[in-house]
């Protein structure tokens, strides 16, 4: 069983890294000050790590993110290493689809006090007070989420995926914003600028990987295909403490 489960996954994956790569193609936000733009595929890359766990999850969106950066370069913002932001979101998601909150949340706290390490994060302070709203899902689904993601109410599943989406989704915000702040050193009044556009787009973001989720969640299991919790019961009975 294990053995055929693994074997499974590697397709899965697979499958999951070229909807990633093919997603890239459809835009979704600009990115003021940079001239590229956001895509779906930031949307599928958190989905990877719900469905599959953060290892895996994580494979396929740097898989996916590469190969997308190659046929999608007008989303290529940060050079040939942009696809380890799309690793780092699935990763994040991953975590919390598991209920190890805490990893992400650390993560979030991190990478805005390292904003204010630069003189230009520090005039354009605000802009991790973003990330405040991902640590808030932390500790709502550190309370309140353990059956998420395995309730029968299917809105509650939904607000589930849509939780994990957006901690992602964030992760990657707080990287990327990092690297635009080192390498495009834009200016406070820009980032003030979005500083009210940025939460709609990363609620969107979680939105889309709830719609698009929930459905593959409800439906994989009924196929003999284990995602989300279900593949977390099944691969890590030994590490259960880390629920704790």
């Amino acid at each position: 069983m294990q053995k055929k489960l693994v074997t499974t996954h590697s397709a899965l994956i697979a499958v999951w890294a070229a909807l990633i790569a093919v997603s890239t193609l459809l835009p979704a936000f600009p990115v003021i000050g940079t001239g590229a733009t956001l895509s779906i595929g930031d949307a599928i890359v958190v989905l990877g790590g719900i469905l599959f766990g953060p290892w895996a999850g994580g494979i396929a969106a740097g898989v996916g993110g590469f190969i997308g950066q190659l046929i999608a370069p007008h989303g290529n913002i940060f050079g040939p290493l942009q696809f380890t932001i799309s690793i780092a979101a699935a990763i994040a998601a991953g975590l919390a689809m598991q209920r190890k909150w805490v990893y992400p949340m650390v993560g979030l706290l991190f990478f805005g006090g390292v904003w204010y390490l630069f003189p230009l994060g520090r005039a354009a302070w605000a802009t991790p007070i973003l990330y405040l709203l991902g640590v808030l899902a932390c500790i709502i689904g550190w309370i309140w989420g353990k059956n998420w993601l395995v309730s029968e109410n299917r809105a509650t599943m939904f607000f589930g995926v849509f939780t994990c989406g957006l901690i992602g989704v964030l992760i990657a915000q707080s990287i990327g914003n990092l690297w635009a702040l080192a390498l495009f050193a834009l200016p406070a009044p820009i980032w003030f600028s979005v500083l009210f556009i940025s939460p709609i787009e990363r609620i969107g973001f979680g939105l889309i990987a709830a719609a698009i989720g929930t459905p593959l969640l409800i439906g994989l299991p009924k196929i003999s295909v284990p995602v989300g919790p279900a593949l977390t019961e099944e691969d890590i009975d030994d590490d259960d403490e880390w629920d704790d």
